[in-house]
């Protein structure tokens, strides 16, 4: 006589409490970015307008493909990552959602980062459009394809972080446009992609490459040529490794630097 025993039935995992609450968040960030038709115009528009209108500055189709490239993930950090970032984190907190949310179970790294999720969507394809159309329209060679995600990653994250920070004494949403300028104007000129940093005095140059844009579009020609940030060749792998790292670290020094001054001083109260 064989005896059966009983089985329980499996149960699907769930996700945590704490990824579904998150995921919730992203959710109606997404929403309400979607509604915005002004935030949608500037995130998805603009930088494919200033790609084409830097586009005039190349002198061949590989170097003009690399161009467009840069500036669509470059002006994707500016418009779409940091200044949409600001604009919504200061119109929720003016609008006391921040506020409300703080006051249930949602942490505040979950908050500030939930408006974050849709932006990066949005960059990684904008950049996607940029790299695919330099590689396989314009031919431009592809020589370490990791660095392109250390750029990507790198610049989202330190954009992420500095929004995060001019939140913090942006009043309202209208006065976001000055209080992100002077920034988004020293990263559009000390950038590399508008003019050349080899042109600046040595000095600045230094300098350059340690704001939080430089070092995206290093990392960029990187990829795409293996050159480092003296414009010569790096071969060899300890040499290739010590470069990315070097061009990497600003970034997450920003990084760093912005979520620290941004968590310790955000305000969840309106403040207009």
């Amino acid at each position: 006589m064989t005896i059966q025993t009983a089985t329980r039935p499996v149960v699907p995992t769930r996700p945590s409490t704490a990824a579904r609450r998150f995921a919730a968040l992203v959710r109606a960030e997404t929403t309400i970015l979607l509604r915005n038709k002004t935030a949608v115009f500037t995130a998805v528009a603009l930088p494919f307008m200033m790609a084409f209108a830097f586009s005039g500055m190349a002198l061949d189709p590989v170097s003009l493909g690399i161009l467009l490239s840069t500036i669509l993930l470059g002006t994707g950090l500016l418009f779409v990552v940091y200044y949409t970032m600001v604009t919504s984190l200061v119109g929720r907190r003016e609008q006391l959602v921040l506020k409300r949310l703080l006051a249930g179970e949602p942490t505040r790294w979950e908050i500030l980062l939930a408006p974050a999720v849709p932006l990066w969507v949005l960059l990684v394809v904008q950049a996607g459009v940029g790299v695919g159309a330099a590689v396989f329209w314009f031919d431009a060679p592809m020589t370490h394809p990791w660095a392109l995600v250390l750029a990507v990653a790198g610049g989202a994250s330190a954009w992420t972080a500095l929004a995060i920070w001019s939140a913090t004494w942006t009043r309202t949403v209208e006065s976001a446009q000055l209080t992100t300028m002077p920034l988004m104007l020293v990263s559009i000129l000390l950038s590399g992609f508008s003019i050349p940093l080899s042109a600046l005095p040595a000095p600045a140059e230094t300098a350059a490459h340690w704001l939080p844009m430089a070092p995206v579009v290093d990392l960029l020609t990187f990829a795409f040529t293996g050159m480092g940030l003296g414009g010569t060749p790096v071969t060899g792998p300890a040499e290739i490794l010590a470069a990315a790292a070097t061009m990497l670290a600003p970034l997450v020094l920003w990084t760093a630097l912005g979520l620290w001054a941004g968590l310790r001083s955000f305000r969840w109260d309106a403040r207009s």
